[in-house]
């Protein structure tokens, strides 16, 4: 059995791929997400103007077609909208749980747990 190792350090020459990102999404599954603008996100999500759209998988269909969005804010960090979901989008920091009232921005920071029907992912906000 080989194992790979990989190089962490950026290479001499070759631009970094955080830069430009808002944040850094780590999902209940593992994988990671860069978040560079408006992003929707969903089980099939609304293309919408000036924004990007990110497919979810979701075997369980707890997820929305478009459940929610990611909107950075003009003094630096990000919100998170509930785009009118079925089963919600709730913002755990620390231990306290809270609603997001749809359609209404809920500020984001690094360490939030968004739990979305089946799904969960934790929010690193880049500054």
């Amino acid at each position: 059995m080989s194992a790979t190792i990989f190089d962490t350090e950026p290479l001499a020459g070759v631009p970094d791929i955080r830069t430009g990102t808002r944040a850094l999404l780590l999902w209940d599954d593992g994988t990671r997400t860069a978040v560079y603008g408006r992003t929707v996100f969903g089980r099939d999500p609304s293309r919408a103007a000036g924004a990007d759209a990110i497919v979810l998988r979701d075997e369980t269909l707890t997820l929305s077609r478009t459940h929610f969005e990611l909107v950075p804010l003009d003094a630096g960090g990000l919100a998170v909208i509930d785009r009118a979901s079925t089963n919600g989008v709730v913002v755990t920091r620390g231990r306290d749980g809270v609603p997001v009232v749809p359609g209404a921005e809920t500020v984001l920071h690094s360490g939030d747990r968004l739990d979305l029907g089946d799904r969960w992912l934790v929010v690193e906000v880049m500054r």
